[in-house]
């Protein structure tokens, strides 16, 4: 008699445990689903963010996360708000599977604004806007860029185009000059797989086109 009590009583035991461990992970499903559905992992998630300028105005920064299994990124629409109020649209950026700092500085020269965001994975983004005529220029500084450039072909730089994964982010803009770290695939194998170089680009005043002026190690 007391051998059949304990038997029942370990199999309600065990039974009680299936069913607790059945609804945790029930819940458990449930609450990550709702987790990735409400923003916090897929999106999509709008932000609008206000950014001082040192020229003067504010950045006005309309911002849509998304994400997905693999990657997440944000697109932003940028307008300038002049010191007058005048607002000027200036154009996009999307920052792919990295995150967005929300730091961006126009910077000023003659009469274009400059504006440095994100492109595409691994690569910057250039915006040039004119504050007379309001003409705009878009340059996006990914690998082909670079190397379709007739200086860069010039100089044969040993670089594999179609193997993962370069980066060209700009480094630094001053007046009237862009310089772009380009780092890129030189090896099929492990050994020696990347090299780098700084691009240097000048821009022209009038036009507000960019030419590649110079590369260095």
């Amino acid at each position: 008699m007391l051998y059949r009590y304990l038997r029942k009583k370990g199999q309600t035991h065990r039974k009680v445990g299936l069913a607790i461990f059945l609804i945790t992970t029930v819940l458990m499903i449930i609450y990550s689903v709702k987790f990735f559905m409400d923003g916090a992992g897929f999106g999509p998630k709008n932000e609008t963010v206000i950014i001082n300028q040192n020229i003067g105005g504010k950045l006005i920064c309309e911002s849509v996360y998304n994400a997905d299994i693999h990657s997440w990124q944000y697109e932003i629409d940028y307008v300038y708000k002049d010191k007058t109020g005048v607002k000027i649209p200036l154009g996009d950026g999307t920052y792919y599977g990295r995150e967005w700092k929300k730091d961006e500085q126009l910077i000023k020269f003659g009469n274009w604004i400059i504006l440095k965001t994100g492109s595409w994975y691994g690569s910057d983004r250039i915006i040039l806007k004119n504050l007379q005529t309001k003409s705009s220029n878009k340059f996006d500084f990914n690998d082909k860029f670079i190397e379709n450039d007739s200086l860069w072909k010039a100089q044969r730089i040993l670089s594999l185009l179609d193997y993962c994964c370069s980066e060209s982010f700009v480094d630094k803009i001053s007046k009237n000059t862009i310089i772009v770290k380009y780092k890129f695939r030189t090896d099929k194998t492990l050994t020696n797989l990347y090299d780098k170089r700084f691009v240097t680009y000048k821009i022209d005043g009038i036009t507000g086109s960019i030419k590649m002026i110079k590369i260095e190690k």
